[in-house]
């Protein structure tokens, strides 16, 4: 009698348990689905932010050249994107393209951008004047 009774208890208490796995698997299961929709929505507006950003600073890069404060005459002025933003062949657009008296390299930076670490190493390169110029015939 004892025995059937233990075995009742046991057989209660392992269903109540299975029960109560089952229901922190379910509520465990959903909190993890709610915090992934969350930062999958958080990394959404952070890549479309991001997009925005680097779209808006590409289209005002090209629109420097115009402003009154650039040092440059727009029309001496080509625009690369990357990894420089500009290259500047001051006096060409003066006395029939003869009139290019120096070369500028020029990185266009807002608010507390900094320089990555190829265009450090492009500065470095170009301070060493490790600058060559190459003509490839075909």
């Amino acid at each position: 009698m004892y025995l059937e009774i233990a075995l009742v208890i046991l057989a209660a208490v392992s269903v109540y348990l299975f029960l109560t796995n089952l229901e922190w698997k379910y509520k465990f299961g959903s909190l993890v689905k709610e915090r992934i929709e969350n930062e999958e929505q958080k990394i959404r507006e952070d890549a479309i932010s991001r997009s925005a950003r680097t779209l808006s600073g590409k289209t005002l890069e090209k629109l420097v050249p115009f402003l009154e404060k650039f040092n440059h005459d727009p029309h001496d002025v080509r625009w690369l994107g990357d990894p420089i933003d500009l290259v500047i062949f001051d006096g060409y657009s003066h006395n029939n393209h003869d009139g290019i008296d120096k070369i500028t390299f020029c990185e266009i930076k807002s608010g507390d951008s900094k320089i990555t670490a190829s265009q450090k190493k492009i500065k470095e390169i170009i301070e060493k004047k490790k600058v060559e110029w190459e003509e490839f015939k075909i």
